[in-house]
């Protein structure tokens, strides 16, 4: 069966995904252990099977160079070339990937004309690496929907995380499978969805109804509905924006923006969806670009702080997955930083993933010399695409 022939049965079947937009009131609270979350399944494997697999991730790493492993840590996007939008692949592009060994890449709806186009797209990607790629996109819902926003499919609309959540973990559900299936039919394998913010601030310009509720153990059961459907649907999913983006008063992508809270006020709201998802094994979690004058005295953002990133979400959580920086190419980072210095940045304080560098070629070339003069440690870079090489080894 082509895909043009499945999509029309595929939307007759997500017409059950009744649920919509609705203006009901906010589910009432209740104690995480009495809601109805089911946690991540994960597949329980022999001891000999498990150190096999494990082996075998080791012997990749171990055979791999080290312009491959950094290739592997940046996710690029082609966005525009020549004024237009890139929907197809060119040999430039070929070139940077076979020459920089690029790990993954995120679409948006310029590179979206057809299904068949952006399948053609994705297998381009996926045929000029050398390791399986992740094939990324924003698809939260709402106001960001790729998918919505290219009009490649017809019916395609998918409410706000925060109406979806109104009518309950059933709506959410089921609207993220519809994402899910929807991602899996064109070749994604990876979604920078759920956002896990609580929205508390009325006047924050970015986040608002892309949160699930403007209470945090909603915004935590909510969004661990929508990472858990995504998981079962073989779609990556990525947690967003730690420490917490809804509380600020700008937009990262066009500057830098405050998280202005001290430990206490966020271990009781900010950080709470985040530990849920922690708990419950998110394969991946996008931080943010906002200070936090209250956590760390650096001044950097927080997806190029090393008080962030390892001393909070890593050693005071016990978060071992991805983790991945917000897209590095936001004003946030580049009124302040070149896109070499926010890659080692980024790099020397635990991030595994360098989301969409302003150009890759320097952002490589820098991680490698900070890697060549000992400003960076081989062994993070080794961590880091460990933990890459695992989660695609599931792909």
């Amino acid at each position: 069966m082509t895909l043009k022939k499945f999509f029309p049965i595929f939307a007759i079947c997500i017409m059950f995904f009744g649920c919509g937009i609705s203006e009901n009131k906010e589910p009432a609270d209740k104690p995480f252990h009495e809601t109805e979350i089911t946690t991540i399944e994960t597949t329980t494997v022999e001891e000999t099977t498990e150190t096999t697999t494990v082996d075998e991730i080791r012997k990749q790493l171990d055979g791999m160079s080290t312009d491959e492993k950094i290739g592997q840590m940046i996710i690029a996007a082609y966005r525009y070339e020549n004024g237009a939008g890139v929907t197809e692949g060119t040999e430039r592009i070929k070139s940077e990937i076979e020459n920089y060994n690029i790990g993954g890449f995120i679409l948006f709806d310029e590179n979206l004309k057809s299904v068949e186009q952006t399948k053609r797209l994705i297998a381009f990607f996926n045929e000029n690496s050398s390791i399986k790629p992740f094939i990324a996109i924003d698809e939260e819902g709402g106001a960001v929907s790729r998918i919505s926003a290219s009009g490649i499919i017809a019916d395609y609309n998918i409410p706000s995380a925060k109406s979806m959540a109104k009518q309950g973990e059933g709506c959410v559900r089921e609207n993220y499978t519809k994402i899910a299936k929807t991602l899996s039919a064109l070749g994604f394998n990876m979604d920078f969805a759920p956002v896990a913010d609580v929205d508390t601030n009325p006047n924050n310009p970015v986040i608002g109804d892309r949160a699930f509720s403007t209470e945090p153990y909603t915004a935590r059961d909510m969004m661990l509905v929508a990472m858990e459907t995504l998981s079962k649907n073989d779609i990556i999913p990525v947690v967003k924006h730690f420490p917490g983006h809804g509380d600020t008063q700008t937009d990262s992508h066009l500057g830098l923006t405050v998280m202005p809270h001290d430990m206490e006020r966020l271990e009781n709201i900010e950080f709470v969806p985040f530990e849920g998802a922690v708990e419950n094994n998110a394969p991946a979690i996008m931080v943010a670009h906002l200070t936090t004058p209250k956590l760390s005295e650096s001044g950097l953002p927080a997806s190029l702080d090393p008080d962030i990133i390892t001393g909070i979400l890593r050693e005071k959580m016990g978060y071992d997955g991805l983790v991945i920086t917000d897209a590095l190419d936001m004003g946030a980072v580049t009124e302040r930083y070149g896109s070499g210095e926010a890659a080692v940045l980024a790099v020397k304080a635990g991030a595994d993933i360098l989301l969409m560098p302003p150009d890759v070629k320097t952002a490589f070339d820098a991680v490698k010399t900070a890697v060549e003069n000992g400003t960076v440690d081989e062994n993070v870079i080794d961590t880091a695409v460990y933990r890459i090489l695992k989660a695609k080894s599931k792909l």
